[in-house]
């Protein structure tokens, strides 16, 4: 039993050993209470526009250039987009230039609106 215990731990954090995890849009509405927790959207601007998480700074995929060296490492870092895909090329950049304790938002915003929690505009 013992064995089978550690390698659930063992399944759960291997996001984390990789420098992130995979959260799901409820742990990111528990999480907007807390001051730390801090939301980049990488959709563009206007679908950014159309709805999102409130709080939420937008900074598209396309410019992660110019803005990923203006990630808070002190703060809880959530990345979300549409459904995951472009959160996902996100965080592997962010990896590849030295950050962890990422937060990939699974489902991203089409999760979020199917739970009905609120969005800003």
């Amino acid at each position: 039993m013992r064995g089978w215990i550690g390698l659930l731990f063992l399944a759960a954090s291997l996001g984390w050993a990789q420098g992130f995890r995979v959260v799901t849009v409820d742990d990111l509405y528990r999480a907007l209470s807390n001051p730390k927790t801090f939301v980049i959207d990488v959709r563009t601007p206007q679908e950014f526009a159309q709805g999102h998480v409130p709080g939420a700074v937008n900074w598209p995929l396309q410019e992660i250039e110019r803005w990923w060296n203006r990630v808070p490492k002190d703060r809880v870092v959530y990345i979300k987009c549409n459904t995951q895909n472009r959160s996902r090329l996100a965080v592997q950049y962010l990896l590849g230039k030295g950050y962890t304790g990422l937060n990939l938002v699974q489902g991203g915003i089409q999760a979020w609106l199917a739970r009905r929690y609120p969005v800003e505009r």
